[in-house]
């Protein structure tokens, strides 16, 4: 934890040294006591030291020659040509969806169109049906009509048969 100290320490005679080392060493024992005394504040450290190594190898950047910075600019050129590529066909989809609806919107109208043509239709045939039930009970009254007459002349000509044939 200490090893920052480097070469500046060496300015110092080493009796000096070991009693800063003392120091500090006591200083770091009595910072692990506390933390080990309080789980929030042992999380907000370690959180706060995660956050500074991050920080720490974020700010080392990788030459501008090195290998993995050519791979990470290599991956973004590729990155970069497919998202260009997926904008292009996502155009294309969206004018298909388009033509699509417009497509849809046409076949709904025709839907009802022909619902309402059927409609009619149907109201036709009802008329139709009516007129032909009493088409139908007409012409059979008709042939009541007509074989009653056709009795009652059958009647009139035997009776007038029997009549010339009583006479003669």
């Amino acid at each position: 934890m200490f090893s920052r100290m480097g070469t500046d320490t060496n300015s110092f005679s080493p009796i000096t040294q070991n009693a800063i080392l003392g120091i500090l060493q006591r200083e770091q024992d009595h910072a692990v006591a506390l933390l080990s005394l309080s789980p929030l504040l042992s999380s907000l450290f370690v959180s706060y030291a995660n956050r500074a190594a991050a920080l720490e190898s974020a700010s080392a950047t990788p030459s501008l020659d090195s290998e993995e910075r050519k791979a990470l600019q290599e991956s973004i050129v590729a990155l970069q040509e497919e998202n260009e590529k997926l904008k292009s066909e996502n155009l294309e989809v969206a004018g298909e969806l388009k033509a699509t609806a417009a497509s849809q919107e046409a076949f709904r109208s025709q839907v009802l169109s022909l619902k309402e043509v059927n409609t009619t239709q149907q109201e036709d045939i009802k008329v139709l049906r009516e007129e032909l039930a009493g088409a139908k009970g007409k012409c059979d009254r008709l042939i009541v009509d007509s074989n009653a007459e056709r009795a009652a002349l059958r009647t009139q000509a035997l009776d007038l048969e029997v009549n010339s044939c009583t006479r003669s």
